[in-house]
């Protein structure tokens, strides 16, 4: 069974990260797209026997999308395990799903919002414990940054402070195509705790995937350079 990349929203969203993938192409903020759903629900049903899972990711924030609610009832529905992909900056309620991952670099809110740059910046605590209500299980995304989280005794701090609320910790590098803050990158290291693991999951594609882009475009190949498409 394949997994489902799902951009919901393209050139929408609440921060303005300096180390943002999507500003490799110049996105357009001016006019953010939004995934038809009722399209959306028919290409779909056309590949239903395929999805095992789907990502509801990025591009944008997913939680700016007007009609999440119902996108995620959609898969659910349909018997698809649901993973949401969020900044944490939005506390909306949601349909259940099988697991939130909330994007952080840091733990300290003044530290996170050096690289996030969102006038949306919320207390880390007051976002795991809103979502840890409407998912099954939680995961954090921590990108490895100079400044922020770049050695073991910060990851391993990160992983005490919430190894209460959070089920998964999940530390990556810096999307390995796009050019902003290489001289922050970081690299992998060894953290030693059970609840700790290494996404190397953007190093590649090489993949059983499909991706469902804002533009309802559906294809075996993402490239998040690619240009606008409409309905």
């Amino acid at each position: 069974m394949k997994r489902l990349y799902l951009i919901p929203a393209r050139d929408a969203c609440n921060s303005d990260c300096s180390f943002c993938y999507m500003k490799e192409r110049e996105p357009d903020l001016s006019k953010p797209q939004f995934i038809d759903a009722d399209k959306m629900e028919k290409i779909i049903d056309g590949v239903r026997g395929q999805i095992g899972e789907v990502e509801i990711t990025g591009g944008g924030e997913p939680l700016l999308h007007p009609r999440l609610g119902e996108i995620i009832s959609a898969f659910g529905k349909r018997n698809i395990y649901v993973k949401l992909y969020t900044n944490g900056f939005l506390l909306k309620d949601l349909p259940r799903v099988e697991e939130v991952n909330i994007s952080r670099v840091h733990w300290d809110s003044k530290i996170n919002n050096r690289f996030y740059r969102s006038p949306h910046q919320n207390e880390l605590r007051e976002v795991l414990n809103h979502y840890k209500s409407l998912a099954k299980k939680i995961r954090m995304q921590i990108i490895l940054m100079k400044g922020a989280i770049d050695c073991q005794s910060k990851a391993l701090e990160f992983i005490r402070r919430y190894e209460d609320r959070v089920d998964i910790f999940m530390f990556r590098t810096l999307f390995p195509k796009c050019s902003l803050e290489k001289d922050k990158f970081v690299d992998y290291f060894a953290i030693n705790h059970p609840q700790a693991k290494i996404d190397r999951t953007l190093d590649s594609y090489d993949r059983e995937l499909l991706f469902l882009d804002s533009g309802c475009a559906l294809s075996d190949k993402f490239d998040y350079g690619q240009p606008r498409v409409r309905p």
